[in-house]
């Protein structure tokens, strides 16, 4: 028997399924080619041919297509197939290397197709080592309500040089809208390299003018201060229930550089049968490092922090969560598509060595247990009891005494009673050189007012990340950039954040982070404190 509250949540995925499908009927139809290559898991041998001119051009440029031959074993030839290289800060490689690829089978050729497909990429896997990471994305992400390419995997060769085993991943293209919303016509754009909502797209696809006007809308949503005018504006340009949907599985599969956290790897759509904008996930290449990566702190981009401050919101994300944790995110359905992935990816690691086969055998168990402390992860903090309004003290002063360490990336050391100058302090050490974003975090239930979260901070050798959430060493909080920031050898310095907490009984985590290629940051305990300012 189900609660009302569960009754809700029902309801509320199957109006996201009716919002997907949008009455289109594709699953009444025959199988389609690229259904069948999925559903099977063919894991196809492509040979890639590029010719010396052709190189030329995409060593020059090798983000701009450039013609190519595959041959897929010994039955099909594919000619006049665009090429170019892909990949961000972590996987890209270049063509020499190990290069992940984008293949576009219609770029130069009017309607030629790959099982089906005209747009797939092939990953080199170099941040996803086991293959396994973005498969079981993709199907548990399109199991909650939220479309996610579908994958599959491929041995590969570049002009004649065997590059190994890859990642196969249907593309973002207009077949993609067409299998999951019945449609192409509205807007499509890519989020861009961590860049929110309020930066100007790049849009793939679309008609009459590129003014962003859908998305100028959604910002002006998410900024509109009075909250009762934010959500109905909110309900007019975003489809919310889905996007509760996509950032609730962002933060169950600790996908930390996924929209909510990150403002990063997310595309959208102005779905047109509601003209609302729709989220969807990508990137999806480094999941499950933390069984305790926290499922309620997921304020990280404009659109979630505008929808988080509206009350009535975060119950519907609380129900989103156990609704996908007892139905979607269980230990049955995802230990079995490991399962099935492993019988169907061995044999072919198997056929390239025998090394390569035990890897995957590793990665397998890994991945298994992986999976299960993050399921029991989540079922500990989905327990946890209300958290209780804290109280200040008459100066109007709240004393932060309980703080977690939380790495996003890179594997920094932590202690939490360092002492520093004889000052006991919370420490984050990048033991070695390395792209590090890590924190102590405190969380709080406050009510509506103006705060200041203070304390003193030191650095030794700090050289900072560039990125728009901070830089080098600060205080904020989740869900906000932070114009304080401390590198290079600093002594005690007092920094400071404002903000503002704008409805009753809010949850709000104070966050002391480190984002740096190298250095330590103390933060001293017993300065940190909360400020209540009206």
């Amino acid at each position: 028997m189900f609660s009302s509250r569960n009754r809700l949540t029902l309801r509320l995925l199957g109006g996201i399924a009716a919002l997907l499908l949008a009455s289109h009927g594709r699953a009444a139809q025959p199988e389609d080619a690229d259904q069948v290559f999925f559903r099977e898991g063919r894991i196809p041998k492509l040979r890639i041919e590029i010719s010396p001119a052709e190189l030329a051009k995409l060593n020059k440029d090798n983000r701009s297509f450039v013609r190519c031959t595959i041959r897929e074993g010994d039955d099909f030839i594919y000619s006049e197939v665009g090429v170019h290289l892909k990949g961000a800060a972590g996987s890209f490689r270049p063509v020499g290397d190990r290069p992940a690829l984008t293949l576009n089978f219609d770029k130069f050729r009017e309607k030629q197709k790959f099982h089906g497909m005209d747009k797939l990429h092939l990953n080199n896997s170099v941040q996803d080592g086991g293959y396994l990471n973005e498969h079981l994305a993709s199907v548990i992400f399109n199991a909650g309500g939220v479309p996610a390419p579908r994958i599959s995997h491929a041995r590969v060769w570049l002009n004649g040089r065997d590059l190994g085993f890859y990642v196969l991943k249907e593309g973002f293209d207009s077949q993609f809208l067409v299998n999951h919303f019945g449609s192409k016509a509205g807007n499509f754009y890519d989020g861009g390299f961590c860049a929110d909502v309020d930066q100007r797209k790049d849009r793939k696809l679309g008609r009459g003018t590129n003014d962003q006007a859908d998305l100028k809308a959604l910002v002006t949503a998410s900024r509109e201060p009075d909250l009762a005018k934010r959500a109905k504006q909110l309900d007019e340009a975003l489809a919310i229930d889905q996007f509760l949907s996509l950032v609730a599985m962002e933060m169950m599969t600790a996908h930390w550089d996924g929209y909510a956290r990150n403002r990063n790897n997310y595309r959208l759509y102005n779905h047109p049968a509601v003209n609302k904008i729709v989220f969807l996930a990508s990137g999806m290449d480094q999941l499950f490092g933390d069984p305790n990566f926290p499922v309620f702190d997921s304020m990280g981009g404009l659109v979630t922090s505008g929808l988080w401050q509206i009350p009535q919101t975060k119950l519907q994300y609380r129900d989103r969560v156990t609704y996908l944790l007892t139905n979607v995110f269980t230990a049955e359905f995802l230990t079995n598509e490991i399962a099935r992935v492993h019988a169907r990816v061995r044999p072919a690691l198997a056929e390239m060595n025998e090394g390569a086969a035990k890897n995957f055998d590793n990665s397998t168990r890994d991945m298994n247990n992986r999976v299960l402390a993050r399921i029991a992860g989540i079922q500990k903090q989905v327990g946890i009891q209300p958290m209780k309004p804290v109280k200040p003290d008459g100066n109007g002063v709240f004393k932060l005494l309980q703080w977690e360490p939380q790495a996003d990336a890179g594997e920094p050391k932590m202690a939490d009673a360092a002492d520093h100058g004889g000052v006991k302090s919370l420490e984050i050490n990048l033991d070695k050189p390395d792209r590090v974003v890590a924190s102590w975090r405190s969380r709080v239930l406050l009510d509506a007012g103006k705060y200041r979260f203070e304390g003193k901070v030191a650095t030794k050798g700090v050289v900072p990340l560039k990125e728009p959430t901070g830089e080098g060493a600060g205080l904020r909080v989740s869900g906000s950039s932070r114009p304080n920031q401390l590198s290079g050898d600093s002594d005690w310095k007092k920094v400071s954040f404002e903000f503002d907490v704008p409805a009753p009984d809010t949850e709000v985590t104070l966050v002391c982070e480190l984002r740096a290629e190298k250095g330590r940051a103390w933060f001293d305990l017993g300065s940190l404190q909360l400020v209540r300012q009206n």
